[in-house]
């Protein structure tokens, strides 16, 4: 029977074990998801006295290569920012619970544990949850904690000893420690395949303000085998949208920015050796590197200046939420790019230009790019 292409799932695990298969621990939302299982074609050419170029073909050795396009959702990129990129180092936010009911309009809350100054916080869970951004805490517990965002207050009541979560940071840099891996399980309409020993090759991030912002995400991995059925769990939060995207480049922030793309990659080969299997032995993730265009207003010569008088200065591009969809943000920073293009584009009804940058080794990032990501949740990705 023809089955309805949009009853597929996909889902993802950090594995414990490289190439142990573990159950998905969070679903991927994709608008793309392909793999194919590669086998090396062994043809046999020899010549036997026949009119026959081809004498034999055998299976030679195998992986798969996985095309996964998404939506930037904050709670999901993490996982794809820690395999590509490095570990995931968290700066947990405050978990705590009102001490108290509050109402619609309410300008403070009290809580049983202090949140600092400037937190944006999540309050309450499902239909009842809103965001907010908090003021100087006082007292000694239970604590006082003032709501200078929303500046009208609380815009639903709560209940005591409901959740009150502040946002934790989590900041990716390059690592000598090996990267994770990653077990993908996949619902095609008839069966449930899975992989495991998933290493992260290109992460290409998409940033246009008409749009979503978007993700291309390829990975490299053993072969494929079926699979149990499986359950996903989705994103409860919007994903980033284009429009709320800051630039910051040639020493200060930009309006001039009209599409930003960015690929963090890293050369990836499935080893075969001497095991006398057909499997790869391992996934081997090489040293990253990070390319990037940006396409801009072209009103003056600011951005031209950087690959003209090649300063490598840093370009840092940041996404946020609006508050009342949760606040969550990403950050995306070359402390030292190399502008190694520049084009005018004269050719539209406004004058634009066109540039390629690098990402260049410097002490700051711990290599070429770092990654700020804010949301609420305190464990590591």
């Amino acid at each position: 029977m023809t089955q309805l292409s949009r009853l597929a799932t996909l889902g993802l695990a950090k594995e414990a074990v490289a190439g142990t298969w573990l159950a998905p621990t969070m679903g991927i939302p994709f608008t793309k998801g392909e793999y194919e299982d590669l086998y090396t074609q062994l043809k046999d050419e020899s010549i036997r006295g026949n009119d026959t170029v081809l004498q034999g073909m055998y299976q030679g050795v195998v992986h798969s290569e996985w095309q996964i396009d998404v939506m930037l959702y904050p709670d999901l990129i993490g996982h794809f920012l820690a395999g590509v990129i490095g570990p995931d180092v968290v700066t947990a936010g405050v978990s705590t619970t009102l001490s108290a009911l509050t109402l619609v309009g309410a300008t403070s809350i009290t809580t049983v544990l202090t949140i600092p100054t400037g937190s944006t916080i999540q309050i309450d869970t499902g239909a009842n949850v809103e965001y907010a951004v908090t003021g100087t805490p006082s007292g000694a517990g239970p604590f006082t904690i003032p709501i200078t965002t929303p500046a009208t207050g609380l815009t639903k009541p709560h209940s005591a000893a409901v959740a009150v979560v502040s946002q934790s940071t989590h900041t990716f840099k390059q690592s000598t420690a090996p990267l994770p891996t990653y077990s993908l399980t996949y619902y095609d309409t008839t069966a449930y395949i899975s992989t495991s020993y998933g290493r992260l090759s290109d992460f290409q991030i998409k940033i246009d303000p008409k749009a979503a912002v978007s993700a291309s995400i390829k990975y490299v991995a053993f072969p494929t085998a079926t699979q149990t059925t499986q359950t996903e769990t989705y994103s409860a939060f919007d994903p980033l949208l284009g429009w709320s995207w800051n630039m910051t480049n040639a020493g200060a922030a930009s309006t001039r920015g009209l599409t930003y793309d960015v690929t963090v990659k890293r050369a990836t080969e499935a080893l075969h050796t001497s095991d006398g299997v057909q499997n790869p032995r391992e996934i081997f993730a090489g040293a990253i590197e990070v390319d990037g265009t940006y396409k801009a207003i072209f009103e003056n010569q600011t951005d031209l200046n950087l690959y003209t008088q090649y300063s490598q200065q840093p370009a840092t591009a940041a996404l946020a939420q609006p508050l009342a969809r949760g606040g969550q943000s990403l950050s995306l920073t070359m402390s030292k790019s190399g502008w190694f293009k520049g084009k005018r584009d004269l050719a539209g009804t406004y004058a634009a230009a066109d540039f390629s940058l690098s990402g260049i080794y410097n002490t700051t990032d711990g290599g070429a790019v770092q990654a700020v990501l804010k949301t609420y949740s305190p464990t590591a990705f």
